[in-house]
């Protein structure tokens, strides 16, 4: 995938913990969590330089430190979104099932225009 003329490559983190967290934080900010799931699963040349550990380990924290620190640079937010929801959906593998991720779509109300 791309951000900008960046090629960025993603790699689900080993941890279990830290996919769990970041999972679980899309319930609170899904922005947030969709940013810290990028800034985890980014390997190579333009990662961001916040770190996850700087901002107290918190998901929502860190995904905001993410977003902001690449939106300075320049980039699109809806291609850091996009590419964001493409790095959650690969910490989410194995964790939460296809019928999860559904029931929880119909859960969720469409927002009102």
């Amino acid at each position: 995938m791309k951000i900008g003329d960046r090629e960025v490559r993603i790699v689900a983190p080993d941890s279990l913990t830290l996919r769990h967290e970041i999972v679980a934080a899309a319930g609170s900010n899904w922005r947030r969590a969709f940013g810290a799931a990028l800034g985890i699963c980014w390997r190579g040349a333009g990662k961001p330089s916040t770190r996850y550990a700087a901002c107290d380990y918190s998901p929502l924290k860190y995904g905001g430190e993410v977003i902001d620190e690449l939106t300075s640079r320049g980039d699109d937010l809806g291609e850091i979104m996009t590419a964001g929801g493409e790095a959650f959906a690969l910490l989410t593998e194995g964790i939460i099932t296809e019928k999860e991720v559904k029931e929880t779509a119909d859960f969720i109300e469409p927002a009102e225009e």
